[in-house]
């Protein structure tokens, strides 16, 4: 179990596959705290990114950071999460959205990153599905 430091501190557990991604929160979010999508919905940390990232690799995590399609701003996928990586529908997530991740449970999650490029990151098979979502 990982162990999730939260604002007010409290404290949360969560096993790495619960984790799906993770980023800054955005002020009207949470100022200042981070982001964790996990399974069950998103919760803020008052830990850093970067300290998320040192706890969670050390748990045996693999992260791959990704480009959203629509912030200026860096996420962090768990890859181990991930089950399928589909071509984005620009009508649906915006025209620089190109790939759509897929998560175990059904999350999904548009990135700028290509098709290709991403599956290779995550170490997915390259060829993988392509339907447009």
């Amino acid at each position: 179990m990982i162990v999730i430091l939260m604002p007010g501190g409290a404290v949360q557990q969560v096993r790495n596959d619960e984790i799906l991604w993770y980023r800054q929160a955005f002020k009207v979010e949470w100022e200042g705290a981070t982001m964790v999508m996990l399974a069950s919905g998103p919760i803020y940390s008052r830990e850093s990114e970067s300290d998320l990232a040192a706890k969670f690799t050390s748990a045996g995590v693999r992260l791959v950071r990704v480009t959203p399609p629509d912030a200026d701003i860096l996420m962090t996928v768990n890859a181990g999460t991930v089950r399928q990586v589909n071509d984005a529908s620009s009508g649906i997530f915006g025209p620089n959205a190109r790939s759509l991740l897929v998560f175990f449970g059904g999350p999904h999650l548009a990135i700028k990153e290509a098709p290709e490029e991403i599956r290779q990151k995550l170490g997915l098979p390259a060829m993988g599905p392509t339907m447009s979502a």
